[in-house]
C-alpha cells in the first residue's frame, strides 16, 4: 500500500531514521525536511560525580536516544563498567536500543512513548526510599517528574536542548503548498511548533495531510486547531506503519 507514496519525513538531520528506512523498504519516497535541532548540554563535574557515585540515585529514566547518547558521552567512564551503579527505565525500542549500544540492558522497557505508561509500568517497582534521575531534554514536561514524586524522591538532569531550524527549503514548502505529496510526519511537538513557525501565512494548513507519532504530537497540532489523519497506536514505528497501510488501504478502497 505504501509503494510509490511520498512521505515528508521531518525529523531532524543526523538521527537514526529507522521510520523512514522502513517506509523507504516498503516502497514509499521519503523525503528529508528537518524542522528542529538538538544540541548537547553541559553536566557540571559536581553533577557527574553525583550520578556516579554508589546509591545516590536507585533508577535512571531515558525518554529518548539523545538522553543516553548525551549522558554517556559526557560520563566517558560509564563505558568502562561492566555494571551500572544503577538501574535503567527507557522508553520505546529505540532508546532501549541505544542504551545496549553502549553494553548495557535496560531493567524497564516501556513500549509506549507516554508519560502515563512509564508511570503505571515503573511505579509499582520503585520503593518509596528510593531516589530517581530523570534524564531529559530542556523541553520534556514535568509530568513524569510530578507523578513520580508521589512516592519517591527525584531529580531532573536536562542533558540536550531543542532549537528551531533557521530555515527550511523552499522547495519543500512548495512541494506542501503544490499538494504534491501524500503524507507530512510529525514525530515531536516541537518539530510541529517549527512547522507553524516557518509556514505561518504561507500554506493553507486545513488541507494538510498529516501523520504523527503519538498523543503528545497529536495534542499539539490539534491545539493548532487541526487533525491528523494518522495518529500512531500504539505509540512508535509499528503503530504508525500499520496506520498509514491502513489509511491508504482504506483510501484506494474509497477511490474504486
Amino acid at each position: 500500500m505504501l509503494k510509490g507514496k511520498i512521505i515528508i519525513s521531518t525529523r531532524p538531520t543526523g538521527s537514526e531514521d529507522l521510520i523512514g528506512n522502513a517506509l523507504e523498504n516498503l516502497g514509499a519516497a521519503v523525503l528529508s525536511m528537518p524542522l528542529i535541532e538538538t544540541f548537547q548540554i553541559p553536566i557540571s563535574p559536581k553533577s557527574q560525580s553525583v550520578i556516579l557515585e554508589n546509591n545516590t540515585y536507585q533508577w535512571l529514566v531515558f525518554t529518548s536516544r539523545n538522553g543516553v547518547e548525551s549522558l554517556f558521552g559526557q560520563l566517558g567512564s560509564l563505558e568502562n563498567i561492566e555494571v551500572l551503579p544503577f538501574k535503567t527505565a527507557v522508553f520505546g525500542r529505540r532508546t532501549a536500543a541505544a542504551l545496549h549500544d553502549k553494553g548495557f540492558n535496560p531493567d524497564l522497557v516501556v513500549q509506549s512513548n507516554t508519560s502515563a505508561d512509564l508511570l503505571n509500568e515503573l511505579l509499582p517497582k520503585l520503593q518509596t526510599n528510593e531516589k530517581v534521575l530523570l534524564v531529559l531534554g530542556d523541553l520534556a514536561s514535568n509530568l513524569l517528574k510530578d507523578g513520580l514524586q508521589q512516592k519517591v524522591s527525584v531529580d531532573r538532569l536536562d542533558v540536550y536542548r531543542t532549537e528551531v531550524v533557521q530555515s527550511v527549503e523552499t522547495k519543500m514548502l512548495n512541494r506542501i503548498s503544490e499538494n504534491n505529496y501524500d503524507l507530512i510526519l510529525f514525530t515531536s511537538p516541537s518539530g510541529f511548533k517549527s512547522f507553524m513557525h516557518h509556514t505561518i501565512d504561507k500554506i493553507d494548513l486545513q488541507n494538510l495531510k498529516i501523520a504523527c507519532l503519538g498523543p503528545t504530537t497529536e495534542e499539539a497540532i490539534l491545539n493548532e486547531g487541526l487533525v491528523p489523519l494518522i495518529v500512531a497506536k500504539p505509540s512508535g514505528k509499528i503503530g504508525l506503519l500499520k496506520g498509514m497501510e491502513n489509511y491508504f488501504a482504506k483510501s484506494q478502497y474509497e477511490n474504486v
